[in-house]
């Protein structure tokens, strides 16, 4: 894929963070970086990626 074509959105709560291509460039070669390094994975340059960050439930065995 061509430098020019690289392009990455990023939404929060369905709300797209605008960013400059700098960031937008230095995210996506991270995101890919560390996921490429998983067992299994092979981009092809044109890949969905969805990221959920949840709160974690709290722990039952917590509660006094």
């Amino acid at each position: 894929m061509s430098e020019n074509n690289e392009k990455l959105t990023v939404s929060i709560n369905g709300k797209n963070l605008p960013m400059h291509s700098f960031v937008q460039k230095i995210i996506r070669k991270t995101v890919l970086a560390m996921l490429s390094t998983l067992k299994g994975v092979e981009f092809q340059g044109d890949e969905n990626i969805e990221i959920k960050v949840l709160k974690k439930p709290p722990n039952p065995a917590s509660r006094s």
